[in-house]
């Protein structure tokens, strides 16, 4: 486990802030649904995007499909328990309890319960994320970006994940 980038994730969700012209730079990628669902996210979550969204322009990236899904790519942990704390004691149970906690990667989040329902949500997010995306109008880029955003094995085969995948981790 890196500590450090794990120290610094924590610290900065705790304070995190997302100022007017931040909102306004992300809803200018936005379609007005997939702007409705941003500004709903938990404030951490916005940053979160925020800061993988700004990695990949000062790589060069000036794509909207491909900001948007820097922005929503794990807007799927929103659906359960949430915040620094909560991502924290996942980290935890993932590295402490690998096979326990992967069990519940498999669990149905709708109908899991406690900490049942937060590994299952952290384990799905993608894919929860991916649907609502798809629901909200956005590209098929986007939409394949933010499904496959924790599928490290594709990044090699497709250059904007591996820039998606390289920003998520540095943020």
């Amino acid at each position: 486990m890196r500590l450090f980038y794990r120290f610094r994730q924590f610290f900065g969700g705790v304070f995190a802030r997302v100022s007017a012209a931040e909102r306004c730079e992300a809803d200018a990628v936005l379609n007005p649904l997939a702007r409705a669902w941003f500004h709903s996210l938990p404030r951490d979550l916005q940053w979160h995007g925020l800061q993988v969204m700004h990695d990949l322009k000062r790589a060069g990236v000036d794509r909207s499909d491909v900001l948007t899904a820097a922005l929503l790519h794990d807007a799927g942990k929103a659906l359960g328990p949430n915040g620094p704390v909560v991502r924290a004691l996942i980290v935890l149970l993932r590295q402490l309890a690998p096979a326990w906690s992967a069990r519940r990667q498999r669990l149905d989040y709708r109908a899991a319960r406690g900490i049942d329902r937060m590994l299952a949500i952290a384990y799905q997010h993608p894919e929860i994320a991916a649907e609502k995306a798809a629901a909200c109008g956005c590209a098929a880029v986007t939409i394949a970006l933010i499904r496959h955003h924790q599928e490290y094995d594709r990044g090699p085969h497709d250059p904007l994940l591996q820039l998606l995948q390289q920003a998520d981790n540095e943020n």
